[in-house]
């Protein structure tokens, strides 16, 4: 787990801007956005280029007056071999940018016969971006039935986290072009997710110190490890949430599957 970063979005009705406030003391970060189905990918490892980073979201910083629906980023404990793994990672999905996150270890999810991936090769040789690569395509395959619906979506992401815990704790949240899900882990070992919604603009404190400009009556949204946030409603073990506009749209408990 030593190579799991603390995963941090948010989801937001309408584009905000968000600037991070002084130090963050991690030693890798990615930070992805996406607004209006424009995206943008920056990475940094080692301290030095983390501070240039954040100093790039600063207040009078390069992206001041960025904006976004979506804004996740991964914080690494511990710096990645290279930048190709750094996380959130984004990929295609009927013209749609998608944007995945995963923490934890999936032992075994590189055997193509039981996790086929079809053409989502991974860039990486991470585990996490081969699960994101599985997701993609089992998503391909629902879509070509026709436009699936919340519920349709949130049963396939249900049954994909269930058998891939199987292999391994994880959590991750997943932004489909549309929809947003997060997973928390069935087994221990992982903090949870957890999640926290409010109107308007917020400041939020510690690790990673943020200010969320936004219009009064834009619902935003933060899923992050429950300890990046104050107040946040904990995700349950083995429960997948599904989160629309900023706002809670369903949830759906563990799956249980036949041994």
């Amino acid at each position: 787990m030593e190579l799991s970063p603390h995963l941090f979005t948010i989801f937001s009705s309408a584009p905000v801007q968000v600037q991070i406030n002084g130090f963050v003391d991690f030693a890798a970060l990615g930070v992805t956005t996406i607004c209006e189905m424009n995206t943008q990918r920056y990475t940094a490892m080692g301290l030095e280029d983390v501070g240039r980073l954040t100093a790039m979201y600063a207040d009078g910083g390069v992206f001041d007056r960025q904006k976004a629906e979506i804004w996740g980023a991964a914080l690494y404990p511990n710096e990645p071999i290279e930048a190709a793994d750094l996380q959130p990672f984004l990929r295609p999905q009927r013209g749609n940018p998608c944007l995945f996150q995963m923490a934890g270890e999936l032992s075994g999810i590189d055997d193509n016969e039981r996790f086929p991936v079809g053409d989502q090769w991974p860039v990486s040789c991470t585990e996490q971006e081969r699960a994101f690569c599985l997701l993609q395509e089992r998503a391909r395959k629902l879509w070509r039935e026709g436009r699936p619906d919340q519920e349709m979506r949130l049963a396939l992401v249900a049954d994909y986290s269930g058998r891939l815990d199987k292999l391994g704790m994880h959590n991750f949240i997943y932004w489909d072009g549309e929809f947003l899900f997060a997973y928390s882990s069935l087994k221990g070992g992982l903090e949870p997710l957890g999640f926290q919604m409010f109107t308007g603009q917020a400041k939020v404190t510690g690790a990673l110190p943020l200010t969320i400009t936004a219009d009064p009556d834009t619902q935003i949204l933060i899923v992050a490890n429950s300890s990046l946030i104050e107040s946040a409603q904990n995700i349950s073990a083995g429960q997948v949430v599904c989160f629309a506009r900023g706002g809670l749209v369903d949830t759906c408990d563990p799956v249980s599957f036949w041994e």
